[in-house]
């Protein structure tokens, strides 16, 4: 889990989301609203839903755009478990919150790769998370 995540407010613009997640090289910006995990905008979300649909980047709000409810997991969740759960949600960065919802981290597919143990297991989540793409293509 990397600890020191980038987050965004729903009212920021999809602008400011994307100077973020280019200065701070990743590709998912958790939405805090209140304190709490309120949704997920990520690169796709930027060019594949709001600017494939015209929406103006210096005018349109995160909110507009990022997915509420995001799919995440607990501090105590089992490295076995988050690979599954990216799996089969074909998702390649989870937050990782704690019970009162508030963001401690996330947990990338990149993470996973340089640090686990588990490599055929991890090659195996990747490959459940990319079948998505292929089948986009």
């Amino acid at each position: 889990m990397v600890d020191e995540v980038v987050t965004i407010a729903p009212s920021a613009t999809l602008a400011d989301a994307a100077r973020q997640m280019r200065d701070h090289n990743v590709g998912i910006l958790p939405v805090i609203v209140a304190g709490e995990l309120a949704g997920v905008i990520t690169d796709r979300d930027l060019v594949v839903r709001a600017l494939a649909e015209g929406a103006d980047p210096t005018l349109t709000v995160v909110g507009e755009f990022a997915s509420g409810a995001p799919i995440s997991v607990r501090p105590d969740t089992g490295l076995a478990e988050t690979m599954e759960i990216m799996g089969e949600c074909q998702v390649g960065r989870l937050p990782v919150v704690d019970h009162d919802n508030r963001l401690v981290g996330i947990v990338t597919l990149g993470s996973l790769a340089l640090r686990s143990r588990q490599e055929a297991e991890t090659l195996h989540a990747a490959q459940a998370v990319s079948q998505r793409s292929a089948r986009a293509a």
